[in-house]
């Protein structure tokens, strides 16, 4: 089985499934129509906390968790395969990134009880599937310098790296220094979304040009 399909999933699936889930709700009244990205209209979390958009949330968004947790491990391959330096702290931060916001999906929308639940989760999803990216990127140091797809791939995937801990500094500062952060802190949110997804999509080059697989054999017989 070809892996680069993997990498389009992991991206894709919580991409559509927020942006459905958003219109779903947009629908039923529960957030207003507006450009998320721009506007600072409404949060993710949002988009699936009342029914219906909420089953559709919960029944895609654990799915994702579960795909996050294999993407990172297919990473781990690409890794021994192409810069013959594997990372099992990368494996395990991003596996437990997956943890989290499985955490994060199965506690939203229920309940005040569950708020700090779904905060924690969140949080640290954003938080530990950016230290993986960069864990992966300290293994891609003797590749960056060639002339190849995968080193363009890589370079952007540290430009990228890069703005996104420019966001997270950003929302840090304006959350201590800016009154009316609120009304803007739901923006950052999604365009964080956004690079996250980007990341995860970046890899089906990599992975297609070696030809990364999944093999799966029985002893038996």
């Amino acid at each position: 089985m070809r892996a680069a399909p993997i990498a389009l999933i992991t991206g894709l699936l919580p991409f559509l499934c927020i942006h459905l889930s958003f219109a779903i709700a947009a629908s039923h009244g529960h957030v207003d129509w507006c450009n998320p990205y721009w506007d600072s209209c409404t949060s993710i979390s949002a988009t699936g906390r009342e029914l219906p958009e909420k089953l559709l949330f919960k029944f895609t968004m654990i799915p994702a968790g579960l795909m996050a947790m294999l993407f990172w491990w297919l990473v781990n391959q690409w890794l021994a395969q192409v810069c013959q330096r594997r990372s099992p702290v990368m494996l395990v931060v991003g596996a437990v990134a997956g943890l989290f916001l499985i955490l994060y999906v199965v506690a939203l929308g229920e309940g005040r009880e569950y708020q700090g639940l779904r905060r924690i989760g969140i949080i640290l999803f954003f938080s530990l599937t950016f230290l993986a990216q960069l864990l992966y990127l300290a293994r891609c140091a003797s590749v960056v310098n060639r002339t190849t797809l995968q080193a363009r791939v890589i370079r952007w995937q540290g430009r990228a790296a890069i703005t996104l801990l420019a966001i997270g500094i950003s929302t840090v500062l304006l959350d201590l220094f800016y009154k009316n952060y609120d009304a803007i802190e739901d923006a950052f949110e999604w365009v964080m979304m956004l690079f996250i997804v980007a990341q995860f999509v970046s890899h089906y080059g990599l992975w297609k040009e070696v030809d990364l697989r999944i093999e799966i054999r029985s002893n038996r017989g």
